[in-house]
């Protein structure tokens, strides 16, 4: 498939890992746009982002948007919808990996501006590679290993640790998305470490140390849904594979990485389990082998057995 964009369209993304720093990356060196806006699933950030489409289309008559590893529920794409009532022209180009549900695919294909690109066996930048015909391109190859080595959990690339930490210092530790947005247009130029991304790396492994303690302390396997569940609490800054991994647990069906601003992710360590489901009774999604979704932090506050309450109330 070979997607038509211009070059003043606005590219949002998936703010938090590799994959969707890289599919952003790609949409960047295709287009030639800057209009590059990185967003999680939090509705107050999708408030924001509507606020800031509105006004778009308002200047220009029309809006172009090229959207990246995002999996929305049905409010998020309601945002969209009521921020791009009244304008004449618009466009959503949406190329995704994650497994959507029922009622919002079928609102997102009801509103009639909305294309959607999901294949579920690659990446969201593999997708985004195949979207601009460009999978071919040499110097887009190690990001497409990239976020194949970190989407699943590999990480046997040398660069997708060291990426993944600093990815989630930057956002969760620092909040400095500047620095992400620096980083997909480096990615966009086929430059995955220099100075500042070293710079940053340092600080990174300074926090991931210490939360790596605290995830050694705050481990327990208990049942969930019938299920022999890994339950961890962590601070965000750690991915949730390294989390699992640094737990040194092992034999579980279900682990769950609750991070203490709410966000859960949720991993199988069995190939019957689909993660996407068990993430739905909690308002998420994702895919059949790993998935998240957002709970009150306040929960999480509350410490480990409230946590393991609220998880074998909704699963």
């Amino acid at each position: 498939m070979v997607g038509a964009v211009s070059g003043q369209v606005y590219i949002v993304s998936h703010e938090e890992d590799v994959d969707g720093i890289g599919s952003a990356a790609i949409a960047l060196r295709n287009t030639g746009s800057r209009r590059l806006y990185l967003v999680g699933y939090d509705l107050s950030a999708w408030a924001d982002l509507g606020r800031l489409l509105r006004k778009g289309c308002r200047s220009n008559g029309s809006i172009e948007i090229l959207i990246s590893d995002l999996n929305p529920g049905k409010r998020h794409i309601e945002i969209l919808a009521e921020s791009l009532v009244g304008c004449p022209s618009k466009k959503i180009s949406w190329v995704d990996h994650h497994v959507w549900r029922d009622e919002v695919l079928s609102f997102a294909e009801r509103l009639g501006y909305i294309d959607l690109y999901i294949d579920r066996s690659r990446t969201a930048t593999e997708n985004m590679a195949r979207f601009f015909n460009v999978e071919s391109d040499p110097a887009l190859k190690p990001l497409l290993e990239l976020s194949r080595d970190t989407d699943y959990g590999l990480f046997r690339h040398p660069l997708s640790e060291p990426l993944t930490d600093t990815i989630r210092y930057s956002l969760y530790a620092e909040g400095d998305k500047a620095f992400l947005k620096r980083l997909a247009l480096k990615f966009s130029k086929g430059v995955f470490w220099d100075y500042e991304v070293d710079s940053k790396w340092a600080l990174a492994i300074e926090r991931k140390r210490k939360a790596i303690e605290d995830i050694r302390n705050n481990s327990r396997e208990v049942v969930i849904g019938g299920y022999k569940a890994l339950v961890i609490i962590s601070d965000p800054v750690v991915g949730s594979r390294i989390a699992v991994r640094e737990s040194g647990r092992r034999g579980y069906d279900l682990a769950f990485v609750v991070y203490k601003n709410g966000a859960v992710i949720i991993a199988r360590g069995s190939e019957n389990i689909n993660c996407a489901e068990i993430a739905w009774k909690l308002g998420g999604g994702g895919h059949p082998h790993v998935a998240g979704a957002q709970i009150d932090p306040g929960v999480v506050s509350r410490g480990f057995e409230a946590v393991v309450e609220y998880l074998r109330s909704r699963i």
